[in-house]
């Protein structure tokens, strides 16, 4: 009867551990990886006068709780940039992220995704690639965001202080065009 209980807990051990790659350990993973660029930060960095936004717009902001961004430059190499492209795909493919917008071209790739429901959306992620410069992964984390509040998010563009990351400038700027 020992031996049936101790295999039991290990059983539901195994099974209780999820095999699946995550996108917060990729993240962790690669942000002490020298060949990223990485960042984490606050929404208020990213919005360069957040007090003349609208009373709406402040609201949809201040559901963002945290931003990470991850990029890698075409500079370090064809294999390893389509090593991770290959990786990434893997995890933003798992059913619990919701797409938005997906765009493949023959040089670009681009996908806004989410998780959670969405009456409650938990992240937002945003993947691009480009043949000429690399890739980027921009997650932004938060509580009770509604569809409503990424459309006005994303009206914001001209807002971004793109400049408050350095290194990312010019990436971001041409995945936004």
């Amino acid at each position: 009867m020992k031996s049936f209980i101790i295999g039991l807990v290990a059983l539901s051990t195994l099974l209780a551990c999820d095999s699946n790659p995550s996108l917060q350990k990729y993240l962790v993973e690669k942000e002490s990886n020298p060949e990223f660029i990485s960042a984490s930060l606050s929404m208020d960095l990213l919005i360069q006068n957040l007090d003349s936004l609208s009373l709406e717009e402040k609201e949809s902001v201040q559901k963002i709780e945290k931003i990470n961004v991850l990029a890698l430059l075409k500079d370090k190499g064809e294999f390893t940039l389509e090593e991770e492209r290959t990786a990434l795909r893997t995890i933003l493919n798992q059913t619990e992220y919701k797409s938005l917008i997906n765009f493949n071209g023959a040089d670009r790739e681009a996908k806004f995704l989410y998780s959670g429901n969405e009456g409650d959306i938990q992240e937002i992620v945003f993947f691009g690639y480009d043949v000429k410069m690399g890739m980027l992964l921009l997650r932004m984390r938060g509580s009770n965001i509604e569809p409503n509040d990424i459309f006005k998010i994303t009206q914001m563009g001209d807002q971004l202080n793109l400049g408050a990351i350095s290194g990312f400038e010019g990436l971001m700027e041409d995945s936004m065009q």
